[in-house]
């Protein structure tokens, strides 16, 4: 597969104002296009990381069965508890504390419940797999909080890597926590393009004041991408080797 990559120079925002956002009673979320100013037509992709959900589901929701094909899944949550059903004959409960990865592969269907009475405010982040029809899996993993508190926790990486969980696709996912004032570098490789984004609160990150909702596209050749934080904050960051290849076949990662 031959794929056009657009260079980043310095750093590119994706803001707010480029989501799709929508809101049916108790399920409100932003559809967050990572590559959406790279100006690639027909694709707002980011490389293999092809769309990201941020997700605000009420008490009481049940999303029911829904399949999914040549998507990789991360559900990655920061407030609340989902019950989490699938066609594998799984029943287990997400929440900060305890992440889920689904390999769609050639067919694999799930069902999302909030359990208790808390909202829940998520990432459902939709990796696009080198290759289609792969076998499906699904793999949850326990985290520890204290991990992320003013470092970088690595939650998630290509399959045979150090993360704990993996995706089909050359993408790294990590997360952290700064208390107002703390200062970071964002994780790096060789080789891989950065995406940062702001989960909740405002950093200071090349001169600028990024708010939550807003990400920042990190050429890998760029050195001292450090960031401040202003208030309290929850980031994320994704590397992704933009050269690798990808399939665009999946339900939402296409």
């Amino acid at each position: 597969m031959n794929i056009r990559v657009p260079s980043i120079t310095g750093t590119g925002v994706v803001p707010p104002e480029t989501h799709q956002q929508r809101a049916h009673g108790p399920f409100q979320l932003r559809r967050i296009r990572p590559g959406i100013t790279l100006g690639q037509s027909g694709d707002p992709g980011f490389g293999g990381l092809g769309t990201i959900d941020h997700a605000k589901l009420q008490p009481g929701l049940v999303v029911r069965m829904h399949e999914h094909r040549n998507d990789e899944i991360i559900s990655y949550m920061r407030a609340g508890q989902m019950r989490h059903t699938d066609s594998a004959g799984h029943s287990e409960v997400l929440s900060s504390g305890r992440l889920m990865v689904m390999n769609a592969g050639h067919g694999f269907s799930h069902e999302e419940e909030v359990v208790g009475r808390d909202q829940i405010e998520m990432l459902q982040i939709f990796v696009r797999p080198q290759l289609s029809e792969m076998t499906p899996e699904v793999q949850f993993v326990e985290l520890e909080e204290a991990e992320r508190n003013g470092k970088w926790r690595l939650l998630t990486g290509p399959a045979g890597s150090e993360a704990p969980t993996f995706v089909r696709q050359q993408v790294y996912l990590y997360d952290a926590h700064l208390a107002a004032g703390e200062t970071i570098d964002l994780p790096s490789r060789d080789g891989f393009d950065r995406w940062f984004y702001v989960f909740d609160g405002v950093v200071s990150a090349d001169e600028m004041h990024v708010a939550k909702y807003t990400a920042l596209m990190v050429g890998g050749g760029q050195e001292n991408a450090r960031i401040t934080a202003l208030t309290d904050a929850d980031v994320v960051t994704f590397l992704v080797d933009r050269t690798a290849q990808y399939s665009r076949d999946g339900t939402m990662s296409g």
